[in-house]
């Protein structure tokens, strides 16, 4: 996958996983990456690995601070929407607050780091393209997890709203919607056993269901397939949302 010398791009939730992996590509490429995460730590782990990387510390939770942190940078050609977190919780068992704290992340810091990014690619008047990523779970239901299904069903339905209202602006907005990929944000971890046991149970739903009889999709196939959607390579593909899932939507 080859993009552009000296694009700019903004990425969320780049400290760890796919966010990490894509700075790490786009990096290699040589473009100008502003890597977006919470976490000092992993910014400076960035920072050190990827030099020309320019770190920016924002929690996603707080739109003054995101607004603090992204209003006073250049205009970017590209902008990928990567940050998310997953709390698994049956329905019944389902509080506010775990609601309000995942669409918090998973939508609302969605719309407003896109409006601020947006508004500059119309100042700058050359367009651009925003890749926002989904999940499966947006379109097919899991148990256990239904209140970042409904997060992910939320953002498919936004990139096509974005992709109506920013294409007379030259701005592709797209979505791609990965399977399982393997990262710390699948990982049990701290689970209880019921949660690990009902995660395992999806696994293996997952992996029977999955035509390639794969349960973890490579990060390449990931990146490449974000990329390609941020790059300059497609004009005319917006509004669509990509699923990277080894055929399990459509069996």
């Amino acid at each position: 996958m080859s993009i552009k010398k000296g694009l700019k791009c903004l990425v969320t939730g780049a400290g760890r996983g796919i966010g990490r992996a894509l700075v790490a590509e786009l990096h290699g490429q040589g473009a100008v990456v502003y890597a977006l995460s919470k976490n000092p730590a992993n910014l400076s782990k960035l920072k050190a690995e990827f030099p020309r990387v320019v770190p920016l510390c924002v929690d996603l939770s707080s739109t003054r601070d995101i607004k603090k942190v992204l209003e006073p940078i250049e205009p970017v050609d590209c902008l990928i929407n990567n940050a998310g977190i997953f709390e698994p919780g049956d329905f019944l068992e389902a509080s506010s607050e775990s609601f309000d704290k995942q669409f918090n992340i998973n939508l609302k810091s969605v719309i407003t780091v896109s409006q601020i990014t947006a508004r500059k690619m119309i100042e700058g008047g050359r367009g651009g393209s925003i890749v926002n990523i989904s999940s499966i779970s947006g379109q097919r239901p899991e148990q256990g997890i239904a209140v970042y299904c409904c997060t992910k069903a939320a953002i498919d339905m936004l990139t096509k709203c974005m992709a109506l209202e920013l294409g007379p602006h030259k701005i592709r907005v797209n979505a791609v919607a990965p399977a399982n990929v393997d990262t710390d944000l699948n990982q049990p971890g701290s689970y209880g056993q019921e949660e690990k046991d009902k995660v395992e149970e999806n696994q293996k739903i997952l992996l029977a269901r999955t035509p390639t009889g794969t349960l973890w999709m490579p990060m390449k196939d990931i990146v490449n397939t974000t990329l390609f959607l941020a790059s300059d390579l497609t004009s005319q593909i917006t509004g669509q949302v990509l699923a990277v899932d080894g055929g399990y939507l459509a069996n």
